[in-house]
């Protein structure tokens, strides 16, 4: 397979069109559509219906399958080259790390100095860092697109590997302008019927039993949602405790019967265990634990 028709097809769905991957591309619509049709040829069968306007242009069953394989694919492709930067002298190539949203707020975890680091015992290579909610950090190191990620120990995935870092406790929140935040003494029954800004994935077993208490929720994959979702006074929501405590100390944010509604949080690096010895790995784990 010609990885180049692939990259054609991919800019073009990136760019909703032929018309509008030309400047991508810098090629002619007329050449885009001879190659997508050399691709369709080689493998087959239709990969998208082409239209004049971008409005119309759409990928079939088969393109959508391939688009996300030509995702996965391009992951490979980036820690290949990586490892093979790996073999010369000097530490180069790219360190792509994926970070929960509130990677700041975090006092166990102090990045800017992390990332200083990084820059100064190793300054040609190149650091990708990305920011995702906790469901999405394994699958973005599973699937090719990062190499490390600091992330919630769910549980272990075969195939990568978990150094444990820190743990921190979640407890319940309502804003003090909420029905609850404003009444100290709210018993469990008012609490649990009120809405609750909650993930859509599987959150830690620790965890699942006090979610199944709240049968009204509202999805925030993302903590930055939560807490946004939280201070609108219209929902109540559990936040990590160090996120928390500033709005906390300003009067905006009140626990809710902290001592019934808590859980804890084991927080691990992870990358793939094929990984380990990558030079770019090891010397992330080894400037985590002097900046941590």
């Amino acid at each position: 397979m010609d990885l180049r028709l692939l990259r054609v097809f991919r800019e073009v769905v990136q760019a909703g069109g032929l018309a509008a991957a030309e400047v991508a591309l810098n090629i002619s619509r007329s050449t885009i559509s001879v190659h997508l049709s050399d691709l369709e040829t080689r493998l087959g069968m239709r990969l998208c219906i082409r239209s004049r306007g971008r409005a119309d242009f759409k990928l079939t069953p088969e393109g959508e399958a391939l688009y996300q394989a030509i995702e996965e694919l391009d992951g490979h492709l980036a820690s290949f080259r990586s490892q093979v930067n790996a073999i010369q002298s000097q530490l180069t190539g790219k360190l792509r790390i994926v970070l929960p949203d509130d990677m700041l707020a975090m006092p166990q975890l102090d990045m800017p100095t992390t990332i200083a680091q990084l820059r100064d015992r190793a300054p040609k290579l190149q650091l990708d860092i990305k920011l995702a909610a906790p469901h999405e950090l394994e699958l973005e190191i599973l699937g090719g697109r990062a190499d490390v990620g600091i992330n919630p120990l769910h549980s272990r995935r075969p195939g990568l590997s978990y150094h444990p870092l820190f743990s921190h406790q979640s407890l319940l929140y309502a804003s003090a302008n909420h029905l609850c935040g404003g009444q100290a003494d709210a018993d469990e029954e008012l609490i649990t019927q009120q809405e609750l800004a909650a993930p859509d994935h599987a959150v830690l077993s620790g965890a699942a039993h006090l979610y199944r208490l709240f049968p009204h929720k509202s999805i925030a994959n993302h903590m930055a949602a939560r807490l946004a979702m939280i201070l609108s006074g219209r929902f109540i929501g559990f936040l990590p405790a160090y996120l928390a405590e500033a709005y906390v100390e300003r009067g905006q944010l009140v626990a809710l019967h902290p001592e019934r509604f808590r859980y804890q949080i084991q927080n691990a690096l992870t990358f793939r265990s094929s990984a380990a010895e990558q030079p770019a790995v090891r010397l992330f784990l080894e400037v985590l634990a002097v900046s941590g």
